[in-house]
This record gives C-alpha cells, structure tokens and sequence, in this order.
C-alpha cells in the first residue's frame, strides 16, 4: 500500500537518476528476450548473460527484460537502447505511480500495473514500457504469462500484429494489461458476491473482517487503475500522433479501462454499503435486546414495589395476618404484569 513511501526512504539522498532498485526482493537471474518480426519474418532469441541488445533496423523490436532488480541488466538495457537514465529509475521503482512521459523527442515512456488476485488479496507488478517507432521494450518484476498470448499471435503470423508497426504492438500490450485488470476486479466481484451470500444467515466478526479486507483491497485496486486514466488520454492526444489505423484499438482498450474504473468504483460502494448494512443489523439486534430487557425490567418494579411494601412487616398491616393475603399479593403481582405486558403489546414494544 505504502510502495511509493518505502521507495522514497530507499531513494533517501541519491542524486536523480541513481538506479536503486525499490521493491520486492528477488533472487533470481534476470534475462533479455527479444523477438524481432515483420510481414514475411521472425526472429525470435534469448540473448546470453552480457550480451548488448541489438535491433533489427527493418523489423519491430520487441525488447522482454525480465527482472527490475539488477542494476547492471537495467543499465546496460538503457544505454543499448538510448533509454534516459531518469525513465530507468523509474523503472526500478516497482512503487512508482502509473504515468505516461517522454523519455525523449521520439521515445515515450509508459508505467502500469499488472494486477491480479492471490488468496483475496491484491497482487500488484510493475510493468514499465518504451516505445517508439519500430521499438517495443517491456520490463517485467518477474518472469510470467502476461505476454504470451502477445508472442502467440506473432509467432502465428495472423492477424494484424505481423503488418503493424510498433504503436500496434504497444496497443496491444496495453489491451492484455487492461484485461488482466478486469480479470482481477472480477474475481474480487466474485468474492464480494460469495461473502454477502455468507452473511445473509448470520454476522460473525470473521465475516465481518473479510468484508473489510476485501472492501481495502478493491480500494487498492481503484487506487491503482484511475491513474491510468491518464495514460489513454496523453496516447490519444494529439501529440502521442499515433498512426490512425491504431487509434479504433487504443480507443477501445480506453473504454475498457473507463469500464473497469467504473466497476472498481461501484464494487467499493458496495462493499461500504455492505459493512454500513452490517453495522445496522448489529445495532437493530441490540436494540431490540435493550427493549426486551427493558420492558421485562418495566414490568418487574411496580412488582418490586408490592413486595417491598408488603416486606415492611409493620405490625398493622392486615394482609399480613390474613388467612389469603399471600394469594391476594400475588394476585395484585399477576394483574399488574398482566396488564402491563398486554400494554406493550398494544403498542408493539414487544
């Protein structure tokens, strides 16, 4: 929750642009993959441990690196690529919060998150992505799937990717991300469904703490996708000049994001509505217990006050030395709290 914090603790006194990685620990070997393709070709390689990333001039690039943790990978990433040393930090930041930027006059530079759902909680991965012309380079936290429908198409050779350019292939990048995105918020959707049917038969202090860690994660997932807002908004500007066979795509990728933005929303006002709901039937229960105690209590003191007055014990008193004045007393008891608890019927106290 607090990554952007822990990173500026970690970035404490470094100069700008010192690459510091901020995040998870990992341990293992980062690794560069680049696929390299056109119309009528793909070349597809993981290149050795040392080795300098070099382009196809007359082909679209894609750049996998996997692992943002090892400062001498991202280093020499970026100075193969021409990438600004200020955007490689960012990239090592995995707290840094979704933007789009320049890198330089020709580059543009891109931050997300990969968010998916593990156990109820809320898994959040940076993705950082330059892109420019014939050039699409990813950085991953760690090696998964989230590319690999994107390398099935293009190893296939249907479909647009092998005939586009390179703003194609970041639009659909973005497009897994945002369905990645979806999936989590509906899995989070589901949990939400399942804990209200739970709670429909009986409120439990366990339920109720996971209504409010479910309701703080969905929080969390909000928090995560409305800056991406931004992100849609600078490529669809004039100034990202993206080729206009790509915008249909990025506009839809948009609407999506716009959707799942809104679902984010939605789901978190029904969850507080859920906790609300909850807190109301807790306080009704009580409530109803308080007026049930209380008439009992009504009922019982003009019932202490006979016994009382007849456990004075003057000597004058005539029920006392009457043969049926113990059956009258508590005839007395009886026609009181008769009466009273026909009079809180009446009026629906009970």
């Amino acid at each position: 929750m607090f990554d952007s914090l822990r990173w500026m603790r970690v970035k404490h006194d470094s100069a700008p642009g010192s690459l510091i990685y901020a995040g998870e620990g990992r341990d293992f070997t980062p690794f560069i993959e680049v696929c390299a393709y056109s119309r009528d070709g793909l070349d597809e390689r993981r290149l050795d441990l040392g080795e300098p990333v070099v382009l196809a001039p007359d082909r679209v690039n894609l750049v996998v690196v996997v692992g943002i943790h090892d400062v001498e990978t991202i280093r020499r990433v970026g100075a193969d690529l021409g990438f600004p040393a200020l955007a490689l930090e960012d990239v090592m930041n995995a707290g840094q919060r979704a933007k789009f930027a320049w890198a330089d006059d020709e580059t543009a530079f891109i931050v997300l998150k990969n968010l998916t759902e593990a156990d109820g909680g809320l898994v959040s991965e940076q993705v950082s992505l330059f892109w420019r012309d014939n050039l699409v380079a990813v950085f991953l936290e760690r090696e998964d799937d989230l590319l690999d429908g994107v390398l099935a198409r293009i190893r296939k050779g249907k479909g647009r990717l092998r005939t586009e350019g390179g703003a194609y292939l970041m639009c659909a990048i973005l497009d897994v991300l945002v369905d990645c995105n979806m999936a989590a918020l509906t899995r989070f959707g589901e949990l939400a469904e399942g804990l209200e049917a739970r709670l429909e038969g009986r409120t439990t202090d366990e339920l109720l703490g996971q209504l409010y860690t479910l309701k703080r994660e969905v929080i969390l997932l909000r928090n995560q996708l409305v800056p991406m807002r931004e992100i849609f908004k600078a490529l669809l500007g004039e100034d990202a000049d993206l080729p206009e066979p790509v915008l249909p795509f990025l506009r839809d990728a948009a609407g999506h994001h716009e959707q799942a933005v809104d679902a984010a929303t939605s789901l978190h006002d029904i969850l507080k509505s859920m906790i609300d709901y909850q807190v109301s039937l807790i306080s009704m229960r009580t409530n109803r217990a308080m007026q049930f105690l209380t008439v009992i209590a009504t009922i019982f003191i003009p019932l202490t006050f006979i016994a009382g007055v007849y456990g004075m014990n003057f000597e004058h008193m005539p029920e006392l030395s009457w043969r049926y004045g113990y059956y009258y007393s508590l005839a007395i008891m009886g026609g009181v709290a008769g009466g009273m608890l026909v009079y809180f019927l009446r009026k629906r106290f009970l």
